[in-house]
């Protein structure tokens, strides 16, 4: 019924989706804690008391802020790398290079992902 490639196909859409949907939703949040972050810095409220809890939130806020951004720009480079496939019609180079696009957005996500656990891990090691 369904060829391989089809099926592979579908199961990595479904992939990636629930991956852009968590890093989208990942990146709003990280830009309200850089808006709160931001705005505590400018009331001259952070670091008056000598907490480390203080700095570690505003490098918390920084990193997944930053982190967030970058999700959401190889979310417009998957649906991008999508666009190109679907109008490539037939053009093997084409099909060829959205492939090629499409998976090193994939792994550009994957790295981000990575680099958010390890982020997390670190901060609260230290933290704590």
């Amino acid at each position: 019924m369904f060829s391989k490639k089809l099926l592979s196909f579908l199961i990595l859409s479904v992939f990636a989706f629930s991956l852009m949907a968590g890093i989208t939703v990942s990146a709003q949040t990280g830009l309200q804690n850089l808006k709160t972050g931001l705005n505590n810095v400018a009331n001259n409220t952070v670091g008056n008391t000598g907490d480390l809890s203080s700095i570690d939130k505003v490098v918390t806020t920084g990193v997944n802020a930053v982190l967030g951004l970058l999700g959401i720009i190889f979310l417009v480079i998957i649906i991008y790398a999508g666009f190109l496939w679907m109008t490539a019609g037939g053009n093997e180079d084409a099909v060829g290079k959205s492939k090629k696009l499409l998976m090193n957005s994939i792994i550009g996500l994957v790295i981000i992902l990575g680099a958010y656990a390890i982020s997390q891990f670190v901060i609260s090691a230290l933290v704590a």
